[in-house]
């Protein structure tokens, strides 16, 4: 009985060593390159963001009275328009719109 199981045991041992060996000779294997396209050696180089420009003070103040020379030609303009509209109203609503 126990050399039964000493026999299974070293025949189990014997199959490992089997495997062991054909997985080293297919590992070896696999390592080698294949046809096709090599793969690249060097890492790829993010791309560069491109440098913000700033703005100097002098023309950031002149973009913002530009700017505010816009808006007031439309109030002016808006202004205007709601100056006609109330001209051509009646009397009773002049009144009304003069006094809100």
């Amino acid at each position: 009985m126990l050399e039964s199981i000493l026999a299974e045991i070293d025949a189990e041992i014997e199959r490992l060593q089997k495997a062991k060996r054909l997985l080293s000779v297919v590992g070896a294997v696999a390592g080698k390159r294949g046809p096709g396209r090599p793969a690249k050696t060097e890492a790829p180089t993010p791309a560069k963001t491109p440098k913000r420009r700033t703005m100097s003070a002098e023309a950031r103040a002149r973009i913002r009275q530009a700017q505010i020379k816009r808006w007031a030609e439309t109030k002016k303009a808006a202004k205007q328009n709601l100056n006609a509209t109330v001209a051509l109203l009646p009397e009773a609503k002049k009144k009304a719109a003069k006094s809100a």
